[in-house]
């Protein structure tokens, strides 16, 4: 089936058409993040904000400020589900 991972965290290691179908077609909506192998990630948390080309090489994710990514399917290397909570970077101090 092409996914690894634990409880709702999935992980697929080849990507396909029919994979980002899977993905999108899941009722509700549940967002993703799209790992690319340059290293960067892209989080998809609306199924209008992601399209496939009609021969399944491509596929364009709309960003936050009105622009959009385009990818080369063979490029991206992981779909991570849920996407990841953010981590504001302060660390508490323990007290003393």
């Amino acid at each position: 089936m092409g996914m690894e991972g634990c409880g709702e965290s999935h992980k697929i290691y080849f990507m396909t058409k029919q994979e980002f179908d899977r993905v999108r077609a899941v009722q509700p909506f549940q967002p993703f993040r799209i790992l690319a192998a340059d290293g960067n990630h892209y989080d998809v948390r609306h199924p209008e904000n992601f399209a496939i080309a009609g021969n399944g090489r491509l596929v364009a994710i709309g960003m936050p400020n009105d622009s959009f990514v385009t990818l080369d399917i063979l490029l991206i290397t992981a779909i991570q589900r849920p996407i990841p909570h953010k981590r504001n970077g302060a660390r508490r101090r323990p007290r003393s």
